[in-house]
């Protein structure tokens, strides 16, 4: 019973987050395989990969950007599975000096 009320509380903090961020639950997808995942970027949004980095617990995450300033960030288990963490537009590229010295 304790399993099915714990359930119960998840689903109704998924329905809650999506009322509040509309543009959650406009997405198509949430998590589906990288390959899939990417050629849908490539394909739909004209989105390539910007940068990426390694998270602490293992994962990947990666930044796609379109010439129109669509962006979509990924993150990507070790499985191969990757959900998508956010997207959105108007995405600026900040230019810095080089850093001397690590």
């Amino acid at each position: 019973m304790a399993r099915y009320f714990r359930r119960l509380k998840l689903s109704g903090l998924a329905a809650a987050l999506l009322l509040l961020f509309p543009t959650v639950a406009a997405a198509q997808f949430v998590c589906a395989p990288h390959d899939d995942v990417v050629n849908e970027l490539t394909q739909r949004f004209k989105e390539a990969p910007e940068a990426n980095g390694i998270t602490p617990d293992g994962m990947l995450l990666e930044v796609f950007v379109s010439e129109a300033r669509s962006w979509t960030i990924l993150v990507t288990s070790p499985k191969g599975i990757s959900c998508l963490a956010a997207s959105g537009e108007n995405w600026e590229r900040e230019f810095r000096k080089p850093e001397t010295g690590f």
